[in-house]
């Protein structure tokens, strides 16, 4: 669709101020809209900003050959230059674009007419790849506490995700942005917010706080009724639902732009130090400073680790209760060992400790909550020696496991000798499904789950589960505190961990019995029954590091 003589002086007007450096936001981003769905504006721009570049080259070469004693000030040539030679400009840019609008045959042949449509159809193709192109990253979420979302902001899946454009809200918990620009902002829910882009977002209603670094200088916050631009400031918002909203400034200056119930525009200065009330309507009036009314980065590392060392405490407890279970057969809670132990305890300290494993080439490293242990497997003869002396006819396997990466064949859990009936391989394949497999007289069996492990759920701690139930005949996989799938037990009637292997393959089909898992394990526990999906989902709910909704 051609242009019309009105969008051409705008879109003239638009390319103006941007050479100027003199574009306001708003009128960028029409800007940058415009120019996305419409070839025509593109054309102009492209076009508007040859013309303007080659001026420049030119007008350095024209004043460059005056000679500076001319009576003839700086100011003056520039003028001078400009009257003479941008009406000539203005006409070529105009008669460029009249030479694309016009129909075509008045300047080509039909060949050259053809040729013409074939590039204006790829011409169209690219446009609408451009439009599908991923939103960029403007934010990261660095830090959360008890998070119960509404509206998952694009790309969520846990700390440290990546956010593009877009809007999100929670109904209660504390999280913690950094913007791409460098701004870090701390929302305290209920709150509903947009991400406009790496330097601006929207606050339709809650709480945020702002740290802004000199480098971020200019950052945006939209308001119902108007906007805060900070001038360098630590500053918050509190929006209400109804849309009043006040604004409170820590340290430097931010500014104010609004505009009242009858239109009138509405601007203000703020310094560290003061606060302001502004109505439904945009009307604004002052107010005292309050203490303590918006938390800080500091405040949210506290109650984030607060809230890790509550939940690490109930987890503690639970640890010890299932160490003391008697239908508990090992359990490593991989907690209290020296950096350099090559021992892994087994926690139910039972028979003298025959349950305790041999770690063989695994690191130590951070697991779960800060300070609490975990052992890395990297290398491929990393590996855990264990052994359990006895059949089961029935049995639960649980573990905290980190997958960094998921290689072709698959990630190894644990592992038991092949040439024994019973013989136990739990692991994860190249397509994301928990295992199970069992050996027969006969032959190996195979219990899959649907896929387990997306993408999204490497390098994060993740809960798997799978029961052995020889009296139903069912195998059970979960994750997270989640029945995944259920599968009907064919011939297998017992399993066994002789001669087992943690977190490294041993020789059953297809299986290459040289390589380990690429992660780490941070609990691991089999018990001598089947366990129920709600004695496994509190299981996962006391475990894991985070506040989980159910």
């Amino acid at each position: 669709m051609n242009l019309s003589d009105k969008e051409i002086i705008e879109l003239n007007e638009l390319c103006d101020r941007l050479v100027e450096n003199n574009l306001s936001f708003d009128n960028r981003k029409r800007l940058e809209s415009w120019l996305a769905q419409s070839a025509e504006a593109r054309k102009f721009y492209v076009s508007y900003m040859d013309m303007s570049v080659s001026l420049g080259y030119f007008a350095d070469e024209s004043l460059a050959v005056v000679d500076n004693e001319e009576e003839l000030s700086l100011k003056g040539k520039i003028v001078m230059f400009c009257q003479t030679w941008l009406p000539y400009a203005a006409l070529l840019i105009f008669g460029s674009y009249l030479y694309f609008s016009l129909p075509l045959d008045i300047f080509q042949s039909n060949e050259e007419s053809a040729m013409f449509e074939n590039n204006f159809e790829n011409e169209k193709e690219s446009s609408l790849d451009y439009q599908g192109l991923p939103k960029p990253t403007v934010a990261v979420l660095t830090k959360s506490v008890d998070l119960i979302w509404e509206i998952k902001p694009n790309n969520f899946s846990a700390n440290n995700s990546a956010f593009s454009p877009g809007s999100f809200s929670f109904s209660s918990g504390m999280a913690q942005l950094e913007f791409m620009q460098g701004t870090t902002t701390i929302l305290e829910g209920p709150v509903e917010t947009e991400l406009i882009h790496e330097n601006a977002m929207a606050v339709k209603f809650g709480k945020m706080r702002a740290h802004v670094p000199k480098v971020a200088v200019g950052f945006t916050v939209d308001l119902p009724m108007g906007r805060v631009i900070d001038l360098g400031t630590d500053f918050g918002v509190d929006v209400h639902r109804e849309g009043s909203a006040e604004v409170y400034v820590y340290r430097g200056k931010v500014s104010y732009e609004g505009v009242d119930f009858e239109g009138n525009q509405v601007l203000k200065q703020l310094s560290a130090g003061e606060a302001i009330h502004l109505d439904p309507y945009g009307v604004m009036t002052p107010l005292d400073m309050p203490t303590g009314n918006f938390i800080g980065s500091a405040d949210l590392a506290y109650r984030s680790l607060e809230n890790a060392n509550r939940r690490r405490n109930a987890w503690l407890e639970k640890s010890r209760e299932l160490a003391s279970a008697p239908s508990t057969l090992l359990y490593y809670g991989f907690d209290n060992h020296d950096p350099w132990a090559r021992i892994l305890k087994d926690e139910t300290r039972r028979d003298r400790g025959a349950g305790d494993g041999a770690v063989i080439g695994c690191n130590w490293t951070e697991g779960r909550w800060p300070g609490k242990g975990a052992l890395q497997f990297a290398q491929d003869n990393d590996r855990v020696c264990l052994n359990i002396n006895q059949s089961l006819k029935s049995a639960t396997l649980a573990a905290w496991v980190r997958l960094d990466v998921l290689e072709e064949h698959g990630a190894p859990l644990v592992f038991s000798r092949p040439s024994i009936t019973g013989a136990l391989g739990w692991a994860i394949n190249a397509d994301g499904k928990l295992v199970l497999e069992i050996k027969t007289p006969q032959s190996f069996e195979k219990y899959e789950s649907a896929v387990a492990f997306s993408p999204d759920r490497l390098g994060k701690w993740v809960h798997l589960a799978s029961t052995f139930d020889g009296k139903t005949k069912w195998v059970n996989h979960f994750i997270n505190g989640r029945s995944f799938s259920r599968e009907k037990i064919n011939q297998s009637k017992l399993i066994t961990l002789r001669k087992g292997l943690l977190g490294h393959f041993q020789a059953f089909p297809n299986r290459n019995p040289d390589r380990s898992l690429k992660g780490s394990i941070d609990e691991f526990a089999i018990f001598d029954s089947a366990w129920e999906e709600g004695d496994i989902r509190e299981l996962y709910e006391v475990g894991s590091p985070r506040k989980q909704p159910f």
